[in-house]
């Protein structure tokens, strides 16, 4: 049996994983030759005034046609008791000189320039500026995060969580992106000038290659009330709809993923997301609802714009999560 056989048994067994095959602790900085990278957090946050808040971040390095590296941001701050939010989409202004390659103008509709030059580099340590949003490793497991107006200091709670069982989630190959969670990290600090506190989620993908503009997910990050966790995803086919890959994992199991959509919302410009799912994955029978529907975000290049909030879990656990869906405004009816 080769090596892609072999973990695709070891991430489908439903048995305890034996370990990462790399040292997440030692993998938190930039790394060099890949195509993508992204560190991403969500989470809860009280106010010092007893405002809750929800709040999402996604700091993307990634190449762009070969040209070079560039900077995308994406963060959301929402009131918990009314909806509303405050998006953001930023972009390196890098971007125009990779596009300039191509004789054009880039376009990017919706989104701001993030100011200044690029400070990564690869093999840096993490330490992300991007214009005025920052992340930064400031001991084990520990951070800081600025974006928009929510300022935490964030200190891991919970162990890293081997994503599929390994760590490893390329599609093609497992070996091709590389990807752990910690899905509880204790959070202090201000949101819009307030004291606050919470509990955060924190996501570090990397890899030679991605899904790419034919392939979208599903994804879900959940924290449940007995203090497990999952992280689950459903990869598609955009041309045939047919599943890719579908697994979830619970702490150090991991199972074969059934995720069935079960209710529909239909966007403003016309995108139908499924928006409430039953997940099925070993023991666990979940049913993930929003909290607030309408969360269709615009994003940069392939998607056009993308489904991202919080949830809600109930079923054979209770809980609290975020959900993802990409790809579904590619599947609009022109």
């Amino acid at each position: 049996m080769g090596r892609r056989g072999f973990l695709f048994l070891l991430c489908l067994s439903a048995c305890s994983a034996s370990g990462f095959p790399y040292d997440p602790d030692a993998e938190e900085g930039v790394h060099g030759g890949v195509d993508v990278e992204w560190w991403y957090h969500f989470g809860w946050l009280t106010d010092e005034d007893g405002g809750e808040w929800t709040c999402f971040s996604s700091f993307f390095r990634t190449r762009y046609k070969g040209a070079g590296g560039f900077r995308y941001l994406i963060h959301d701050l929402t009131d918990l008791k009314t909806g509303k939010g405050e998006y953001r989409g930023k972009v390196g202004g890098e971007v125009l000189a990779a596009a300039a390659l191509e004789g054009r103008t880039r376009q990017v509709p919706d989104h701001d320039f993030i100011q200044g030059r690029v400070m990564e580099k690869d093999g840096d340590p993490l330490k992300l500026v991007y214009g005025a949003d920052t992340l930064d490793r400031t001991g084990l497991r520990a951070y800081r995060l600025k974006v928009g107006d929510v300022t935490l200091e964030l200190r891991a709670v919970s162990e890293p969580l081997r994503v599929e069982g390994t760590g490893l989630t390329g599609v093609e190959r497992p070996e091709d992106m590389h990807y752990y969670t910690i899905p509880r990290l204790e959070a202090t600090g201000t949101v819009r000038g307030r004291k606050a506190k919470g509990v955060l989620w924190y996501d570090h993908q990397w890899g030679k290659s991605w899904v790419g503009p034919s392939l979208g997910w599903s994804w879900w990050g959940l924290q449940l009330e007995d203090g497990t966790n999952v992280n689950a995803v459903v990869i598609r086919d955009l041309r045939t709809g047919e599943p890719r890959k579908a697994t979830l994992t619970h702490d150090t199991r991991v199972y074969e993923l059934h995720a069935v959509p079960v209710e529909f919302w239909t966007s403003e410009s016309k995108v139908r997301y499924p928006v409430v799912w039953e997940l099925a994955g070993g023991p666990l029978r979940l049913r993930v609802e929003p909290l607030f529907k309408d969360r269709e975000r615009p994003v940069a290049d392939d998607q056009e714009s993308i489904w991202e909030g919080p949830v809600r879990i109930t079923g054979t656990h209770r809980g609290r999560g975020y959900q993802e869906l990409v790809g579904y405004a590619r599947e609009r009816p022109k």
